[in-house]
């Protein structure tokens, strides 16, 4: 099943796109929560500590969208950042990804989140970038932990992106048994 963690923002929308098992949790329910993969929705920094508590636990697949993909890099040390972004967003791929497979080599992509990380800390490449931003999809390269910084669950091509996710998260639990 994947959990989708409600971080104020996004998680209704998110789950229209999702075809496989899920739950809707808070923030406050994680600790109690199995899953075979995790979505942090976008939303305030209020729910941050929480969700850096999973993320330090979590051995799963784990897809961080907008505040969530602030949260993600936050865990590893980086700092966050209030930017401004365009709403619509021409988002470049710079090196694949399973979050990127069969997308076009520049798609496009709504932005509804006004926090960034400054840095990109050690261990994460960067798999796309826009005109804006140069974090817009970014990966641990030891963990299978995404962070996504626009928002793919408002539409656009973008949505593919749950797709990719929901299949990642299949493959990976085939491979990872008992994990």
């Amino acid at each position: 099943m994947i959990v989708i963690v409600d971080n104020g923002k996004g998680a209704e929308n998110i789950t229209r796109f999702i075809r496989v098992p899920k739950q809707v949790i808070k923030p406050s329910e994680i600790a109690k929560t199995k899953a075979s993969g995790w979505i942090l929705s976008d939303g305030g920094s209020k729910n941050m500590k929480t969700n850096i508590e999973l993320i330090k636990k979590c051995n799963k697949p784990l897809l961080a969208i907008g505040a969530g993909a602030v949260f993600l890099a936050s865990s590893f040390g980086a700092q966050a950042a209030s930017i401004k972004n365009a709403k619509q967003l021409r988002v470049k791929i710079e090196r694949p990804s399973p979050l990127v497979l069969d997308m076009k080599k520049v798609f496009s992509a709504v932005n509804d989140c006004q926090q960034g990380i400054q840095d990109l800390p050690e261990n994460f490449d960067v798999f796309a970038s826009s005109a804006k931003y140069e974090f817009e999809i970014i990966g641990h390269n030891e963990n299978p932990f995404f962070g996504v910084h626009f928002n793919p669950e408002l539409g656009e091509e973008a949505m593919k992106i749950l797709d990719n996710f929901v299949k990642f998260v299949g493959i990976w639990e085939k491979y990872h048994e008992g994990s």
